[in-house]
């Protein structure tokens, strides 16, 4: 039987920042925030591991320092705050669009400030914390700030992007888009400056150029994971004659989109597939920046042509990010967001958006469950054994953690997970022995129902000396049965295994076990092939330190032997205890949250797990 589950996969923060020139205090990489994990994968964006059709808002109050706005930018810096955030996702957005400034950004630029710098963290981190995904756009037109800039990015943008990659590098949920609306047209020579950079002439000056591959690379130098928007050509209109671009940290699989702006309401959808259909068939596009209201650019019959726009984009799963959320008369009306509307609308009559079509259409894919409606609770592995003792201790609560196509229970048909109260959980076979795990998968012997192996090699007689000594090879393999019959593997090295790799014995020094896990590539090994991976447990104590540790450096090697592994950590506690070993779980569990999405519960008792479950019940 194939899984039911639509596979999550998530991709582990790179939580470790390379070195940065000037502001380096200002720009350190905060550990990932809660929320999506976004990667791509062919011509998809994939939100945790599930496609995804981005719907989002613009937020323009950060363009420039708070001294440099002007405008109609300065009402929207002095609005904007949690509750704009807020009410963004009440109205079903699920990414929001800074803009930022470049010349704010860059340490050599003329409106530097670090404060401006920690104001644009702040700002993303909040909307992190609400399980928003985030688009950092770089702008350099008027509004950041200075009257003239270049047609494409610059050393300016590139020292800015070497801030905000540092800022940003531990959290996937995090786009960067490179360059607002260059300003170099759509031909042979545009994309070959696009490319190449170089000198560019323009109307009242010159700049140098750099070429759109040189200043990936440069990003990637701090920031292996983040996905990158390149922006189109001609005011970021058009990809007709796009030339190849390679991601130097993902060559295989670049985690690049491609960002358009504004398609003609006018032209209709021979002209969009010409500057952009087509185009996403083979590359991710997201429309980072829309309006049709009544007074810029106006088209007459814009209520009909911008819901055929919007159609042909869920024809061709390209999202929209709306324009804009703090500017009253664009897709909404005032400061507290009530959308604008078609009715009534007359070119040249203040007032008219598209903010209800868009928002009416951000509502239906969220009830259609696209896969990308809130962040799901965590992934769990446990035991049929501790589950039935958690139930049998508090059914409602077992039910509200583990009833859920996240959770792996071993040991468990299908049958009996249904008769617990989980009948969404997946059933999962446990072998520490690959040959085991392969015998009884090609004959048929699972519990009916089991949708997923675990695959456990340690330093036990369970384990082949044989398979100890290569894991990578026997992780492979067992991946590779696993597979051919359509059920998912779960890799989940135990700790042990360092004995039997290096002659040691299990009860070694802590410390230098946890090292020579590491220094091994253990987690990476088991990584390469399988869908799921399990950090082992230390076992004692030092859950808020050694621990988170520990974790996040497996979790960084493990996702760079495969991107978009889902990476779960092991908890388990020590001791008789109940209430102290549900604070030792708890502790674990606060101090890995932002680094894996879920966990291998051993509880000690069936006491411990409620008593913790119910603290993470708390907290959520």
């Amino acid at each position: 039987m194939a899984p039911r589950l639509l596979k999550i996969v998530v991709t582990a923060a790179c939580l470790a920042a390379a070195g940065v020139p000037v502001a380096q205090a200002q720009a350190q990489a905060p550990a990932q925030a809660p929320g999506p994990v976004i990667t791509v994968h062919g011509n998809q964006l994939l939100r945790n591991g599930v496609p995804w059709i981005p719907r989002g808002v613009q937020i323009v109050g950060l363009v420039a320092p708070d001294g440099a706005l002007s405008g109609k930018y300065v009402a929207a810096h002095q609005q904007f705050g949690l509750a704009e955030l807020q009410a963004a996702a009440a109205d079903h957005a699920d990414v929001v669009r800074f803009q930022v400034s470049e010349f704010g950004l860059d340490p050599q630029g003329p409106l530097y400030s670090p404060g401006y710098a920690q104001e644009v963290q702040s700002a993303v981190q909040m909307a992190r914390g609400l399980g928003l995904a985030v688009i950092v756009s770089l702008q350099a037109q008027p509004p950041a700030g200075e009257p003239t800039r270049c047609p494409l990015p610059d050393a300016g943008a590139q020292r800015a992007w070497s801030v905000l990659a540092a800022m940003f590098a531990g959290d996937s949920g995090v786009i960067f888009e490179l360059y607002n609306e260059p300003g170099v047209s759509a031909t042979p020579a545009g994309w070959i400056q696009w490319r190449a950079g170089g000198e560019i002439i323009y109307p009242g000056g010159s700049c140098e150029a750099v070429g759109m591959p040189a200043l990936i690379a440069s990003i990637r130098t701090l920031a292996p994971q983040n996905v990158i928007i390149v922006p189109a050509l001609a005011g970021e209109q058009s990809l007709s004659g796009r030339l190849r671009l390679t991601d130097p940290a993902h060559r295989g699989d670049p985690q690049l989109a491609y960002g358009i702006h504004y398609p003609s309401l006018s032209r209709g959808s021979t002209f969009w597939d010409k500057t952009f259909g087509d185009a996403s068939a083979a590359v991710p596009v997201i429309v980072t920046e829309w309006d049709a209201n009544s007074t810029t650019s106006c088209v007459a019959d814009a209520p009909t042509r911008a819901q055929l726009l919007l159609d042909y984009l869920a024809g061709k799963r390209i999202g929209i990010v709306g324009f804009a959320f703090d500017l009253p008369g664009t897709i909404v009306t005032d400061a507290s967001g009530t959308p604008t509307s078609f009715a009534g609308f007359a070119c040249g009559v203040a007032g008219g958006g598209p903010g209800e079509l868009l928002f009416g259409d951000f509502a239906a894919e969220a009830q259609a469950g696209d896969g990308t409606r809130p962040d799901p609770g965590p992934a769990w592995i446990v035991g049929v054994a501790a589950l039935s003792r958690l139930e049998a201790a508090g059914a409602a609560q077992a039910q509200q953690f583990f009833d859920s196509p996240r959770t792996f229970v071993t040991a468990a048909s299908a049958a009996t997970l249904t008769r617990l109260g989980v009948p969404t959980a997946i059933a999962t076979g446990s072998f520490a022995n690959e040959a085991t795990l392969a015998a009884a998968v090609n004959a048929g012997r699972l519990r009916p129902g089991t949708e997923a192996v675990v695959y456990d090699p340690g330093d036990t007689p369970a384990t082949p000396a044989v398979q100890q000594a290569d894991p990578a090879r026997f992780f492979a393999l067992a991946a590779q049965v696993a597979h051919a019959h359509g059920l998912l593997l779960v890799a989940a090295p135990a700790m042990s295994l360092v004995a039997g790799l290096t002659g040691g014995t299990p009860n070694a020094d802590s410390d230098a076990r946890d090292a020579a896990f590491l220094r091994l590539g253990i987690a990476a090994a088991a990584a390469r092939a399988a869908d799921v991976v399990a950090i082992p447990a230390q076992g004692t104590g030092g859950y808020a330190g050694d621990y988170a540790v520990f974790v996040s450096a497996a979790a960084r090697q493990a996702a760079r032997a495969h991107p978009g592994i889902e990476l779960l950590a092991g908890l388990t506690a020590a001791g008789t205890d109940a209430e102290a070993a549900a604070d030792s779980l708890f502790g674990a569990y606060l101090s890995t949250r932002v680094t894996v999405s879920g966990y291998a519960l051993d509880p000690p008792s069936s006491a411990a797990a409620a008593a913790f479950l119910r603290t993470v019940s708390r907290l959520a």
